[in-house]
């Protein structure tokens, strides 16, 4: 589904029909109103069976949409049947749940759309593996990596935060049904029962206290995906960086259709990268919104509900659309081996001083003292404009421990990965199952 319609006004409105439907079965079924009341409702309770013209001009007349969505689904109901309609029930019962269910139509679209990201993510992990690239702290040359470790980070934060949507899942997908200010006044003591009847019908959780100033739930997935953002910015802002020329390590794989600037036809920039960077941005923006939100008075107020659903109805689908950026964004992604071999090389074996100071060190210097003798070679290398392995080949100290080749092999980046290689081929397979289980549990 396009991300827009998933909150749009006719989706809303059936999902209000839908509480007032769900509720009538669950009130029947408990003796409050008659079963035959249920049916009706049920049988008229379809958009498309209500003059949507009409029932769009009266709630702009009254300016309390559930008011008028009662009073024609009440009007297109036989016999007495709509005289049951909305029994008991508040506006805010029925528009919070119908947002909730609505958040949860949004949030399985945004797990399928994450573990696609991650399938494709698992390709550039196995196929990275044992690329070999400089490793970068303080965005200057650190120590050897390869790409696929670069992406199993990536992949290794993207599954704690499905971690925390699942886990989330209990809290935020709650019925909160509680009648005027949630004390169940209207209900014959009989309003717990409802609340879980109604629940189990719409297979949602409930809280013991269904308060109608609780908006904590919604504003945690409010929360969780602007974290999630925090992530998909990261990624794409380190792409968008090792496309720049000077770096020139990754690009995007663009159709020749696609032009970079009106006045420099040479350019073909970046698309995709920038676009889940600003979107990104967007989501997280929303995130103040939905925190004020949560600051509801006394036992509740329409601003509070303002503010929240504005702020979920905007970061649901520009989510959706950052995660489908982003697979469009991994899926095009073409690494430059060979530039990333000519920018290992540009320090001249500084980017392996670790890997030489531990040989040294094990050699019978010590960790100290091989640390200080790479720290003043490498000083030394800056200043003179030698090169470093020259300035090594020329120190008794290091001669005394390694020869040439040991020297060569001591600086050679492809020998120092660590546990890279290993790292991103388990973090790959960890994406595919994590992906494969996920698509499992979609309904």
């Amino acid at each position: 589904m396009n991300p827009d319609a998933l909150f749009s006004t006719p989706r809303k409105i059936q999902a209000w029909l839908d509480i007032e439907v769900a509720l009538a079965h669950s009130q029947a079924e408990l003796g409050m109103i008659p079963v035959y009341a249920a049916v009706e409702i049920a049988r008229q309770g379809r958009l498309e069976r209500l003059d949507q013209r009409a029932l769009l001009d009266d709630m702009a007349a009254t300016k309390a949409p559930i008011v008028s969505l009662v009073k024609f689904l009440a009007a297109a109901c036989e016999g007495d049947a709509g005289g049951y309609v909305h029994w008991g029930a508040t506006t805010q019962n029925v528009m919070q749940t119908a947002e909730v269910l609505l958040l949860r139509d949004a949030h399985r679209d945004l797990l399928a759309r994450l573990a696609a990201s991650l399938d494709a993510l698992a390709g550039h992990a196995e196929r990275g593996a044992t690329v070999v690239m400089a490793g970068r702290t303080q965005r200057r040359h650190a120590l050897p990596i390869t790409f696929g470790f670069k992406v199993a980070a990536w992949i290794d934060e993207l599954l704690r935060h499905e971690t925390r949507f699942r886990e989330a899942e209990p809290r935020v997908f709650t019925l909160v049904f509680g009648g005027a200010v949630g004390g169940w006044h209207s209900f014959d003591g009989r309003g717990e029962a409802l609340q879980r009847t109604l629940a189990n019908r719409l297979d949602l959780g409930c809280f013991q206290v269904p308060s109608r100033a609780v908006y904590d739930h919604m504003v945690e997935y409010v929360l969780l995906l602007g974290l999630l953002a925090s992530t998909c910015a990261k990624i794409a802002q380190e792409l968008f960086t090792l496309m720049g020329e000077e770096i020139g390590e990754v690009r995007e794989d663009l159709d020749e259709a696609v032009v970079g600037s009106s006045t420099m036809p040479q350019k073909v920039n970046p698309k995709l990268s920038v676009q889940v960077i600003a979107l990104a941005a967007r989501l997280r923006a929303q995130l103040g919104l939905a925190l004020d939100a949560g600051q509801i008075s006394h036992e509740g107020d329409a601003a509070s509900s303002q503010m929240l659903y504005a702020a979920v109805d905007t970061a649901c689908p520009l989510a959706l659309e950052m995660l489908a950026a982003l697979e469009a964004l991994i899926i095009g992604l073409r690494i430059e081996p060979d530039a990333m071999r000519a920018n290992l090389a540009l320090s001249d074996g500084l980017i392996n001083g670790e890997n030489l100071m531990m040989a040294l060190a094990r050699g019978g210097l010590g960790r100290q003292r091989a640390h200080d003798l790479v720290h003043e070679a490498a000083l030394a290398a800056g200043e003179s404009g030698r090169a470093f392995r020259e300035v090594l080949a020329d120190d008794a100290r290091v001669r005394a421990v390694l020869d040439p080749a040991g020297l060569e092999a001591a600086l050679a980046p492809e020998h120092y990965l660590g546990d890279c290689v290993r790292l991103a081929e388990q973090q790959a397979r960890r994406a595919r199952h994590l992906a494969a289980d996920i698509r499992r549990r979609l309904p």
